[in-house]
């Protein structure tokens, strides 16, 4: 698993880490710009976190699912000797850290959710995801080469928004930060297993395994207006496994939340309040 702490000479010896668990087409470098300022703002360590089958961690056909997943999280917080940690996940992380939450919660401070149920997603969400993550599958093939990194991100980003702008206009994005590519020497290529996510979607119950358990520590779900996931609408469910949880909801947003200032602030301003 490839992790990057966030140089903090503030921090605390004594403190928990803040763990950050990118989304399903995502990788640790979606955080960045993130990840430094709540390490800042908190005086605590952050972490981002590739999980497998993405970014820089190993690529394999096997084991692609949210129990296993969290058993990696309980692994690097035995790394880092961190007896607990405050778990931050986007989408599929959130439901990664959800199932962390309810099955270990002794090693676990406090948990933010972003844009994700507890258990499920809407059929709309589904649907949503699906469509995407195909498109960007099929653009596969068209991701420049022989540019940097950014270049190439801006230039992807260009194209799959043409192709949503056909098909499904609300899906468009303006934000590069997400898109799952890496550049060396020119050469540009995925930073996730597409054929093994392909495969996952059809199948989504596979994926997210339904956790139950009880977490009574401070829970936030922090979430879109305009998101088709819909976390306002599942409020009576969250509260059955997590009774502490608040819910803030981030007018205009859509799934990609933290592209927002008051993501930022509404999350530094939870981790702070003791």
């Amino acid at each position: 698993m490839s992790v990057i702490p966030a140089d903090n000479q503030d921090q605390r010896p004594d403190d928990v880490p803040i763990i950050l668990l990118h989304g399903l087409t995502g990788n640790k470098e979606s955080w960045h710009g993130i990840f430094e300022v709540l390490a800042l703002d908190t005086k605590k360590e952050a972490c981002i976190v590739d999980l497998r089958n993405h970014g820089e961690s190993p690529w394999n056909n096997e084991a692609y699912d949210v129990v296993a997943m969290t058993e990696d999280i309980k692994h690097l917080l035995d790394r880092l000797k961190a007896p607990k940690a405050i778990i931050l996940g986007h989408s599929l992380g959130g439901k990664i850290a959800v199932h962390l939450a309810l099955t270990y919660p002794e090693i676990v401070e406090k948990i933010i959710v972003e844009d994700m149920r507890p258990n499920g997603i809407t059929l709309e969400a589904l649907k949503e995801v699906q469509f995407y993550t195909k498109v960007m599958k099929d653009l596969e093939k068209d991701i420049p080469q022989g540019v940097t990194e950014i270049e190439a991100k801006k230039a992807f980003l260009k194209l799959l928004n043409e192709r949503l702008e056909k098909i499904n206009p609300s899906l468009i994005q303006n934000d590069f930060s997400f898109i799952p590519i890496k550049c060396s020497d020119g050469k540009c290529q995925w930073t996730t297993n597409t054929v093994l996510i392909d495969a996952v979607l059809r199948n989504m119950d596979e994926l997210l395994n339904d956790s139950s358990g009880r977490f009574e520590g401070p829970a936030l779900f922090i979430y879109g207006g305009k998101s088709s996931f819909r976390v306002g609408d599942d409020e009576s469910n969250i509260k059955k496994l997590f009774p502490n949880a608040k819910l803030v909801e981030v007018e205009g947003a859509d799934h990609m939340v933290h592209t927002f200032k008051k993501f930022t602030k509404e999350v530094i301003k939870f981790i702070n309040n003791k």
